[in-house]
């Protein structure tokens, strides 16, 4: 990762932290980003999704996102293993020591990202942000731009833009439940 990636990423992360969104890359389709660890910027991101949740976290590495599990199952580790970094997001049932809309009937929807900008971002924020595609109920995915920055003002205090294209598909989506994993897209 280049310098002025990370030093774009701390910016972002100081954006997050206290308690605004950004428009940022992933890997798959670009998001909305809020810190997991601010009350302020997660009721912003709800305002901007228009629904409560649950919301993706995104993880700066496979041993922090493991840390939100109560069991780490063998086939959660397995999954683990072979999906992160990338496009997989892995629901299990986690901890609840994160902000309610994160959560879904005790489980966690958490991805660690192939992009390193975004691993870092979550890094500088304490090792998640909570994520969501960029777009409105109904809406087409946006690209992270200061066009869209302008345009949404009212939410998004800031963009990450990227030179890459991302691969424009959702992340597939594997529940895992014991030793039962479900493919749910």
């Amino acid at each position: 990762m280049s310098v002025s990636s990370k030093l774009r990423s701390l910016k972002a992360g100081k954006v997050l932290r206290s308690g605004n969104l950004i428009g940022h890359q992933t890997s798959t389709l670009a998001g909305i980003a809020a810190s997991a660890q601010s009350a302020q910027g997660i009721l912003k991101a709800q305002r901007f999704k228009q629904r409560t949740g649950p919301f993706l976290l995104l993880a700066d590495s496979i041993s922090t996102a493991l840390s939100q599990a109560v069991y780490i199952t063998p086939a959660l580790r397995v999954l683990a293993k072979q999906s992160w970094p990338g496009g997989v997001t892995l629901v299990f049932p986690a901890k609840k020591n994160l902000s309610k809309a994160c959560y879904q009937q005790g489980t966690v929807a958490i991805r660690v990202d192939t992009e390193a900008e975004t691993r870092y971002l979550a890094k500088v924020c304490g090792g998640f942000i909570v994520s969501s595609s960029l777009n409105r109920r109904g809406k087409e995915v946006r690209r992270p731009n200061l066009k869209l920055r302008y345009r949404m003002h009212r939410y998004l205090f800031g963009v990450l833009p990227h030179k890459q294209i991302p691969s424009g598909q959702a992340s597939k989506i594997f529940k895992i439940a014991g030793k039962k994993v479900t493919q749910l897209r």
